[in-house]
């Protein structure tokens, strides 16, 4: 009588209890019977799908990934691949795992593909085995003509794969893909914006909303086909800036004007990473950029002079009415950027969130932390790492946060401060 009950319940319940329940615990419950059977191989429970093919379980979580594609492949619609701590001995089982998989998976209508820190450039020593990977997802995404969101983060393809895979999707997906991660797609020192057929392959992508790009895949004529072929849908351009990267070339105010223009929506954000000098952000941080958040981190250089003030400087009358979010992480002892913070604070009236790791004077701190309480700045959320003081500035510190935590906590600022030394105050 019991098992007759469980035979007989609606459909829509199955499936909802097949919702909560592991593989293994899926598995178990198709036995119940016939019913249960059934509903196991509906398609709607099968549709996300995340894969770790890396490590040293390469080969067994390959296998394992290849036996669910055999059997409900055809199913996925959000795929997730990782390969992570990659090494020359798993790349090649890697390589093999996924020519299985992606041969098996090939009827699947994927909607969402991520594969995250491939690291092509760093960890595969073979070529063969790299070029058979390409050339593997080259054939798997010809056959896909419904992808919306694509990533491929730190692949580090060198020129010509990078640039194959692009065609590929371009070809097939390109009236679909909404997003699109790019962020080290290519590895270091490649100037994509200067090979043809990159510029062409972005041409095929008609649709996007999201872009997450390195700044040498940038220039006049990307944005200018940004302007023209994703007019009124473009909404957000993430741009990476890498010290290793080509990165010394300048987008025109002018381009990015008429990006603007045609774009209104469209918010930028700009990462620097491991630069400092103020000679080599300049050329990134064109006007008429519509920029709203903008995070460097400089490296380290103690001996350097960077005129970090001169990039503070630069940021507050350049994108005075568009700035929201500045993080500065600034490894530099010697460079005193206390007015040029204060001037950022007071004419970027948009900005709501700081973060800050840097050397700045303890009644700096105070003044800012005035100008919050006062409401004569808007910062929503301000987070300071103090650098290089002593225990008695710190402990200076700690009694201005404690003076202003009643009102920090009555309108629920998110104010934190940290200091990148070990200090004793026991």
């Amino acid at each position: 009588m019991e098992q007759s009950k469980w035979a007989n319940l609606p459909d829509l319940v199955i499936l909802e209890i097949y919702k909560y329940l592991s593989d293994a615990d899926r598995l178990s419950t198709a036995l119940v019977c016939k019913n249960w059977l059934r509903m196991f191989h509906a398609p709607c429970l099968w549709r996300w799908r995340s894969f770790d093919m890396g490590g040293y379980r390469a080969l067994k979580s390959g296998i394992r990934a290849c036996q669910f594609a055999e059997i409900l492949g055809s199913h996925l619609r959000y795929l997730t691949i990782t390969c992570n701590h990659p090494s020359y001995h798993t790349a090649k089982v890697f390589q093999k795992a996924m020519e299985d998989l992606l041969l098996k998976i090939r009827s699947a209508k994927i909607v969402e593909f991520e594969m995250e820190k491939l690291e092509l450039d760093r960890f595969w020593k073979y070529e063969t085995a790299r070029d058979k990977l390409t050339n593997n997802l080259v054939r798997f995404f010809k056959g896909q003509v419904k992808i919306r969101m694509f990533d491929m983060t730190a692949a580090q393809f060198p020129a010509l794969g990078g640039i194959r895979i692009l065609e590929t999707v371009g070809s097939s997906s390109g009236e679909k893909v909404e997003e699109i991660y790019l962020e080290d797609f290519f590895h270091s020192r490649i100037a994509a914006f200067q090979i043809p057929r990159f510029v062409q392959a972005i041409t095929c992508f008609k649709e996007l909303r999201f872009i997450a790009i390195n700044y040498n895949c940038v220039s006049d004529e990307i944005l200018e086909i940004f302007a023209k072929s994703l007019k009124g849908k473009l909404r957000c351009l993430n741009m990476k800036v890498y010290r290793n990267d080509p990165h010394r070339h300048q987008v025109s105010p002018y381009i990015w004007k008429r990006l603007r223009n045609a774009c209104p929506k469209l918010r930028v954000t700009v990462w620097i990473e491991s630069i400092g000098f103020y000679e080599e952000v300049l050329p990134v941080l064109s006007k008429d950029m519509p920029l709203r958040e903008f995070h460097m981190w400089t490296g380290y250089d103690d001996d350097a002079e960077w005129r970090l003030h001169d990039t503070i400087y630069h940021l507050t009358n350049t994108y005075t009415g568009s700035l929201e979010s500045v993080s500065l992480e600034m490894d530099n002892n010697h460079e005193i950027v206390d007015e040029a913070l204060l001037a950022l604070l007071g004419r970027c009236k948009l900005l709501r969130e700081l973060t800050l790791n840097a050397v700045v004077m303890v009644p700096t701190i105070e003044v800012i932390m005035h100008l919050i309480t006062e409401r004569k700045i808007n910062l929503q959320s301000f987070h300071f790492t103090a650098c290089g003081i002593s225990e008695t500035e710190w402990l200076e510190l700690c009694e201005i946060k404690d003076m202003f935590t009643p009102v920090i906590e009555e309108r629920g600022l998110n104010i934190k401060f940290t200091t990148d030394l070990l200090i004793d105050v026991t």
